[in-house]
C-alpha cells in the first residue's frame, strides 16, 4: 500500500496529491483536490487519518479525512478564523491544532473533536508581537 503526499497550491486553489512508493520514493501523481480560498499551511494528525488545511484567502481551517487506501480527501468540517495563519501544527497526542499568525500577531489552540475535525472556539488565543511564525509543544 502506498503512502501519500499532499502539496498546497495556494494560487491554484488546489491540493496536489501523490502516491509515494515507500521503497523507491517514487511519486505518482493523483488527481488534485479543489480547495477554494488559497490552501497553504497543512498538517496531518499523528494517526495519519486527518489533514488540516489553512485556507489563507478565506480565513478558514478545513479538516479532511484521508482515505488510507486511495489518499482521497473528504471534508469533515471547517472553522472560521479572524485572520490567515502562516503555520499549523498538532500536539503529540493529536488533541489540539496549533496555529500561528505572522501578520495577525498571535497564536491559537483549537480542540480537535471526536470525529477528527478541528472545532471552534479555540481553547486559547494569545496576542504576540508581529512575526509569530511557529510554536510547538514539548513532551511534558
Amino acid at each position: 500500500m502506498p503512502d501519500f503526499a499532499y502539496v498546497a497550491l495556494q494560487h491554484a486553489d488546489q491540493i496536489a496529491r501523490f502516491a509515494l512508493d515507500p521503497r523507491s520514493g517514487d511519486l505518482e501523481p493523483l488527481s488534485p483536490v479543489k480547495v477554494g480560498g488559497g490552501p497553504a499551511p497543512m498538517v496531518v494528525d499523528p494517526s495519519q487519518r486527518v489533514l488540516y488545511v489553512a485556507r489563507r484567502g478565506a480565513n478558514i481551517i478545513s479538516s479532511f479525512r484521508i482515505d488510507p487506501r486511495t489518499g482521497d480527501l473528504d471534508s469533515i468540517g471547517e472553522v472560521p478564523l479572524p485572520t490567515d495563519p502562516c503555520y499549523l501544527g498538532i500536539d503529540r497526542k493529536g488533541r489540539f491544532l496549533l496555529s500561528a499568525y505572522y501578520e495577525g500577531r498571535g497564536i491559537a489552540i483549537h480542540p480537535i473533536g471526536e470525529n477528527g475535525a478541528v472545532t471552534d472556539p479555540p481553547v486559547e488565543r494569545r496576542e504576540t508581537a508581529r512575526g509569530a511564525h511557529c510554536f510547538q509543544t514539548d513532551p511534558s
